[in-house]
C-alpha cells in the first residue's frame, strides 16, 4: 500500500510504501530504462529519473513526483515504478 501526500516545500507529490525496502537502486533504473524512464542519476541515495515528470527514488522506496500536484497521476506513475521495486527489492 502506498500513501501519497503533497510536498510541503514545492509543487510535488511524495509517496511513501507501508513495507520497509533496502533497494539497489541501479537495477531499479535497468528496469525502469526498459520501461521507458530517462535514467539521469544513480547513487547509492538517491536515482533521478524522468518519464514526463522529474521523479527522485530513494532506496527506503519513498518517491517524489516533481513538477504535479495531482496526487491520482502521481500514484499512477508509483505503481508502475513500484513494479520494477518489488522485483528488484534487498531486504
Amino acid at each position: 500500500m502506498l500513501v501519497a501526500k503533497p510536498c510541503t516545500t514545492m509543487k510535488a507529490i511524495n509517496i511513501t510504501p507501508r513495507e520497509k525496502f533496502d533497494l539497489d537502486l541501479e537495477e531499479v533504473c535497468e528496469c525502469l530504462a526498459e520501461k521507458g524512464y530517462q535514467i539521469k542519476r544513480v547513487t547509492k541515495f538517491l536515482a533521478l529519473v524522468r518519464k514526463t515528470y522529474d521523479i527522485s527514488i530513494f532506496p527506503s522506496g519513498k518517491i517524489i513526483v516533481k513538477e504535479t500536484d495531482n496526487k491520482e497521476e502521481a500514484l499512477k506513475i508509483a505503481q508502475e515504478i513500484y513494479e520494477c521495486i518489488k522485483a528488484y527489492r534487498v531486504g
